[in-house]
């Protein structure tokens, strides 16, 4: 309903009360009624109240407007609060909400990545190439995801993700195909010597009614297992 619609409404509701309310006086009390009174009553509710009624909608129109630019607000400032800026992933917190929410009867399963020999990358060729390398790590993996898996970054070095209606056979074989992807990556560095990465990932099931922070930390072990056992490998667990 338009501004003029309201004003039109509320200029006949209110002429038609006045008029109404003389109309049963002049009936109550046997009196006549000259026409001027009936012009009078209904040019002066009309008067006051277009002018009022398109005062009060336009702001009413005002507030509608600022409050869904609030809203708008709200959700970008709610989704950037979500986010590591660095790898553009998830960041812990919202990795772990949303992952606990995970609601589905079948079966997922969790992996946590963890770039190998991280910190002698940042302590040889400096943090800019630490940095570029958890970007390109953080790519690969979400390319390797489907649109309703979780991807996030729970650690300096570590990411964790949730795939959703995922067996662990399965899971394994995602790993292992982001395993393979990462390992042929180079980071060129400020003097531009190539360093290879290479990840080492843990697999755990995650089964309906399972607790998230139990899976994750089956899925840890499983992890460092894969370190001990030589690095850019896939372990499951148990």
């Amino acid at each position: 309903m338009t501004q003029w619609h309201k004003v039109l409404i509320a200029m006949g509701f209110s002429v038609g009360v006045t008029l109404v309310s003389m109309l049963a006086m002049a009936i109550l009390t046997g009196e006549h009624i000259p026409w001027p009174f009936w012009a009078f009553a209904a040019v002066c509710p009309a008067i006051i109240s277009g002018p009022v009624t398109y005062i009060l909608a336009s702001q009413a129109e005002v507030n509608r407007r600022l409050n869904q630019q609030l809203m708008a607000t709200q959700a970008v400032l709610r989704a950037q609060a979500d986010i590591d800026h660095l790898t553009g992933t998830l960041n812990r917190a919202a990795f772990y909400r949303q992952a606990s929410d995970y609601a589905d009867d079948a079966p997922a399963c969790v992996l946590l990545a963890d770039i190998d020999h991280f910190k002698a990358i940042n302590d040889l060729h400096g943090h800019a190439a630490g940095d570029h390398a958890l970007r390109l790590v953080a790519r690969t993996l979400q390319a390797a995801l489907r649109p309703n898996d979780l991807l996030g970054r729970v650690g300096g070095e570590e990411f964790a993700v949730l795939l959703a209606a995922m067996p662990e056979e399965l899971g394994i074989v995602i790993a292992e195909r982001a395993r393979s992807a990462i390992a042929g990556l180079e980071v060129a560095t400020a003097d531009g010597t190539p360093v290879v990465l290479s990840i080492s990932i843990g697999v755990a099931p995650l089964e309906a009614g399972d607790s998230l922070e139990q899976a994750l930390a089956q899925a840890d072990a499983a992890m460092y297992a894969a370190k001990r056992g030589g690095r850019n490998r896939v372990r499951a667990a148990g």
